[in-house]
């Protein structure tokens, strides 16, 4: 049996939908349990992590643990055997992430019609569970690029063929301020950037000036808005320190901390006079500690240390 044009509205809908509420599904969940007349109606997420979190259950209400059973037949409607007054179906996500929907009541059975209908819903559950799986791991894998850039002191912007600005990072937001507005100025560099497939450089401001790189990047295929096809980058505060670049060092090259330090100040910009004052240092002990630094590193004075030291993952500290 079909679902209804009535249930299409007030059950398929927000459960599409219910994949960008803050919490998935909360409007789906009421209106299942409305419509069956059930105490519980709740859906149990466990993602390929193999953590699980139940979605709309109300507070204080039971709920069964006995799901493990239905990992053999999904989109099949079972009683749950604890509780004869409870059925459940199991959908799955291709490439991980499961799901098992839940109506639950006291006093009497649902009828058959009620274990069909969510029978019928449970195809429509795994699409939008493949989705939110989706959409999750697009997520995380933005928030990873995002960490990184910010902890390295890295800011983007993202323009349009037509020299359209389309997004920015919130560090860039920050630094940038105001002026993003006004990127309509920088049109002809995008559009040269994008033709030559060269690099561009743009003043953005003065006292002090901040510098804006473009790049051309391909469109990414099968993005249906307006492709990104010209990267800008500037530089922005990190969230690094001296204290945490000179425990990487500690651990790749075998520094002691008092080397690390000084090494850390130097590859920050310090000259060496201006490291041993930073840290207390006389210049002859600063000299003691440079030799040192340079014997562990195999480098050959000051210039190829930052050069090490940036082409390493210490740098990224």
């Amino acid at each position: 049996m079909a679902i209804g044009r009535s249930d299409e509205t007030d059950l398929l809908l927000p459960l599409h939908e219910g994949i960008h509420e803050q919490r998935p599904w909360t409007m789906f969940l009421q209106r299942l349990r409305q419509r069956v007349r059930a105490d519980v109606a709740g859906i149990l997420i466990k993602d390929d992590a193999g953590t699980t979190q139940w979605l709309a259950v109300p507070e204080g209400s039971e709920v069964p643990t006995g799901l493990e059973p239905l990992r053999q037949r999904p989109e099949r409607v079972y009683a749950v055997e604890e509780n004869r007054f409870a059925r459940v179906v199991r959908v799955d996500a291709a490439g991980g992430g499961h799901a098992w929907l839940l109506i639950q009541r006291a006093g009497r059975d649902f009828t058959a019609a009620d274990g069909a209908l969510i029978g019928r819903l449970a195809p429509h559950l795994a699409i939008a569970l493949r989705t939110r799986v989706a959409l999750e791991r697009r997520d995380r894998a933005a928030a990873a690029a995002a960490g990184g850039l910010k902890r390295v002191g890295i800011g983007w912007v993202a323009f349009a063929e037509d020299g359209r600005l389309l997004s920015l990072s919130e560090q860039a937001e920050t630094v940038l301020g105001a002026r993003h507005m006004a990127f309509g100025g920088i049109t002809s560099l995008v559009r040269k950037c994008m033709t030559t497939g060269q690099l561009e450089l743009v003043p953005l401001g003065q006292a002090p000036v901040t510098w804006m790189l473009l790049l051309p990047v391909e469109p990414v295929r099968g993005v249906a808005s307006t492709p990104m096809r010209v990267l800008g980058l500037i530089r922005v505060p990190h969230e690094g320190s001296e204290a945490e670049q000179a425990e990487a060092l500690m651990a790749m090259f075998g520094l002691t901390r008092s080397e690390a330090r000084l090494a850390s100040a130097v590859a920050g910009g310090a000259s060496l006079a201006e490291a041993a004052d930073s840290l207390g240092l006389t210049i002859e002990t600063a000299r003691n500690y440079a030799k040192r630094v340079f014997a562990k590193t195999r480098t050959r004075g000051q210039v190829d240390l930052v050069r090490t030291m940036a082409g390493s993952v210490a740098g990224l500290a």
